[in-house]
């Protein structure tokens, strides 16, 4: 049995280092590359959580099992969810690289032929929008609420152990924060953008102001510009502007501008300094495609490690509860 001081110290422990990890995750952003880390954040929550659980001693706290394997199969299906949003995304740049390897042939002189097959690439890609979405992606703000709704077994625990109050207040803090967290990417990545979904923060953690600091900024950077905005409007205001996920969103404005440059160009001739506006514009929008591809692969990635980490605790904690329901003795043993 865990001494009280030591469980206290454990579980103090275990907040200070979640807080720790929620505020190294400031500025937060609407962008590819704060999802990464967010999920990175949930990944530490998670192994956090499973070290607390053997330090303070598994079988002293199975009766919590059932409730964690519910859970965790939740967690599950928020990340097929996510990561089938992320594969619609992969599944847009290589009509975008296409239009690029057109566009820079001959050194950035391109045939009006391949002006026109670029043109036609790009416009189509522009025009993509939600009609490519993940049926499943809808099922993500059912289920972080349900994730998130775990809190309320702290106020039903009863005449629980103090081990398993400490467990409880773990698994607790990792199911709200795993929910708001991936409740965040999802709005985001959704093709008809939403509001970050708003859920009550637990007030008796430590991390709490984390998560509203987190809440306050993810809330102004998803209020997104007219996607029908001219190119030129975007590009000017790019660096400030709070867009639907910014990666994807620089991308978006590059496209604009490369299909408004094609215009003069129908215009004018490829020749001169028309040449060379087109040239740098799809130079600009490779370097965007770039980094929205990186980015989509590291938070697949992320999500896919993460997959791995719930499944491999839900698998140890089941398979603890089912050892212990082994070794206890039977009803009708003890009415013999």
């Amino acid at each position: 049995m865990v001494p009280p001081q030591q469980l206290e110290s454990i579980s103090k422990s275990f907040d200070e280092s979640l807080d720790s990890r929620l505020w190294g995750l400031s500025p937060a952003s609407i962008s590819l590359s704060w999802f990464s880390a967010a999920v990175d954040t949930i990944v530490f929550a998670h192994s956090a959580a499973r070290s607390l659980i053997y330090e303070v001693g598994l079988n002293d706290a199975d009766c919590l099992s059932p409730w964690y394997a519910a859970d965790s199969l939740k967690v599950l299906d928020i990340c097929r969810c996510i990561s089938s949003q992320v594969e619609r995304l992969c599944l847009r740049p290589p009509n975008l690289r296409r239009a690029i390897k057109l566009l820079l042939r001959l050194g950035g002189n391109p045939s009006e032929e391949e002006i026109h097959q670029a043109k036609h690439l790009l416009a189509g890609w522009a025009g993509e929008g939600g009609d490519g979405c993940v049926k499943s992606a809808g099922d993500v703000e059912g289920l972080v609420k349900e994730l998130s709704a775990s809190m309320g077994m702290l106020a039903i625990l009863g005449k629980a152990s103090p081990v398993e109050r400490v467990v409880c207040r773990a698994i607790c803090a990792v199911s709200f924060v795993t929910a708001f967290l991936t409740g965040v990417i999802s709005s985001a990545l959704r093709p008809s953008p939403r509001e970050v979904l708003c859920l009550p923060v637990p007030e008796d953690f430590p991390w709490s102001d984390s998560i509203r600091a987190i809440h306050a900024a993810v809330a102004v950077d998803s209020d997104y510009s007219d996607k029908t905005a001219k190119a030129a409007q975007i590009l000017k205001t790019l660096d400030e502007m709070e867009g639907r996920v910014r990666e994807l969103d620089n991308v978006e404005a590059r496209v604009w501008n490369v299909l408004e440059t094609i215009e003069h160009v129908a215009a004018y001739g490829v020749s001169g300094e028309m040449a060379g506006r087109l040239r740098e514009a799809v130079v600009q929008l490779e370097k965007a495609a770039e980094g929205m591809s990186d980015g989509l692969y590291r938070l697949g990635e992320g999500v896919n490690e993460l997959v791995l980490m719930v499944t491999r605790m839900r698998k140890e904690v089941v398979e603890q509860f089912a050892a212990s329901a082994r070794k206890r003795p039977s009803t009708s043993a003890n009415s013999g």
